[in-house]
């Protein structure tokens, strides 16, 4: 009886189970969906637009086919404007003295524009000068200031001839790097950078020899020591900029008493990232842009530069140079700009003209395909990006119309007004 009792037990689950499936499957059906979507469009089933004759001639409706450009790729990525090395200059004391504004000359305000030799400043040493009677204490200063003039004359004679080795010098490695751009293992850019350090050598060294002849000038004798003011002149043309000193101070010898800044030609610091840059062509021309400018407008082509190496091992960047010449009144020193520069690898892509896309209010990018004479279909392209030649712009893509197929240049967007309603 027991094992009879237990075989029932084990059984009558196995009755109850199959009883219960339809149940709930009768009370899943019942519940109603999460969403209900009625009359979905699909993009393979947008409008047709059938244009008559007439309308076609009308809106002037020409179609190109697409065709496919092996394209080289760009990258856009950050930069800062800065000044090359030389393109500042900082004009220092001579001596100890006091320096004067010239007479009739206009007020020095910083950002003026000054030319290479006009006078900015003009300096007196400090030296007593004494008159007819002399008391004690009067030949002391006098001899104090004798010492003082003579210690002048023979410091201005030890900048002459550190200037002569410095030109020297720089002479040498202009000469080099010429020979080594003769034998194409330079580049014209490192030339350029030697001639300006001659210049400036040059410049240095003249200065000195004009310093010299006019402590020479001055009148020693029983009495008096005279000296006519040492006017102190721009190095070369620039921007005024830094004033360290006005006119009524005293200056020490190597004080600075303003600098001067030559903007013919700027440098851009692009910092790249290092699993980027050997990606990046670094050694064809890029374009500078204003952020916020669009990719179709001009921009400023740059050529790349040899500069001294720099990194940020904190960012992973590795720096890259450009130069740009004759720059425009909006770059300026600090400023950050866009730079698009071109990659190694090229890539095929399919094209159409850029006058051929329309976009939705969602900016959804489109063009019109002519599938049958007057007969057009909105389908969409998804754009990677625009390339630009000198008499078109193309947009390049992979996902849209197929090889081959016709599309709309002229007349796209009054195709879409007559789609959407907004023109007759």
């Amino acid at each position: 009886m027991k094992m009879k009792r237990f075989a029932l037990l084990l059984f009558f689950p196995l009755v109850i189970l199959p009883g219960c499936i339809p149940a709930k499957k009768e009370q899943a059906a019942k519940l109603a969906p999460p969403a209900v979507v009625t009359n979905a469009p699909k993009e393979s089933a947008l409008s047709t637009i059938v244009l008559s004759p007439e309308a076609e001639q009308r809106l002037g409706v020409i179609v190109v086919p697409v065709v496919e450009n092996e394209i080289r790729r760009h990258r856009m990525l950050g930069g800062e404007v800065i000044l090359p090395p030389g393109q500042s200059v900082a004009v220092t004391a001579p001596f100890n003295g006091t320096i004067a504004k010239p007479e009739n000359a206009t007020e020095l305000t910083p950002g003026m524009v000054v030319q290479q030799g006009d006078t900015i400043y003009q300096m007196l040493p400090m030296l007593a000068v004494e008159h007819e009677a002399l008391t004690e204490v009067q030949q002391v200063q006098l001899a104090q200031s004798r010492t003082a003039l003579m210690t002048l004359q023979i410091e201005s004679q030890q900048r002459i001839k550190s200037a002569q080795v410095e030109l020297e010098n720089a002479v040498l490695e202009l000469n080099r790097s010429q020979q080594l751009f003769a034998d194409q293992a330079g580049s014209q850019q490192l030339v350029d950078t030697n001639e300006a350090k001659v210049k400036l050598a040059q410049q240095a060294l003249e200065a000195a020899q004009e310093s010299a002849k006019y402590l020479e000038k001055a009148t020693l004798d029983a009495s008096a020591i005279s000296l006519e003011p040492l006017e102190i002149k721009a190095p070369l043309t620039g921007i005024l900029s830094n004033f360290a000193s006005i006119p009524g101070q005293t200056v020490v010898q190597g004080g600075v008493l303003f600098n001067v800044t030559n903007m013919d030609s700027l440098w851009i610091r692009v910092p790249v990232y290092v699993g980027q840059l050997r990606d990046i062509d670094a050694q064809q021309s890029a374009t500078v842009r204003e952020f916020g400018q669009s990719d179709l407008s001009k921009g400023n082509s740059v050529t790349p530069i040899i500069a001294p190496p720099s990194a940020n091992p904190t960012a992973a960047t590795v720096d890259l140079f450009y130069e740009l010449k004759a720059p425009e009144t909006w770059i300026r020193p600090g400023h950050k700009v866009a730079v698009t520069m071109p990659l190694h690898s090229n890539a095929f892509y399919r094209v159409v003209p850029w006058s051929a896309v329309v976009f939705d209010i969602y900016g959804g990018s489109w063009v019109y395909q002519r599938t049958a004479p007057q007969t057009y279909i909105r389908q969409r392209v998804e754009i990677e990006f625009v390339d630009k030649t000198e008499t078109d712009s193309f947009a390049a893509y992979q996902r849209g119309p197929a090889l081959g197929s016709e599309i709309v240049t002229d007349g796209a967007a009054e195709i879409f007004g007559t789609e959407l309603g907004g023109a007759k």
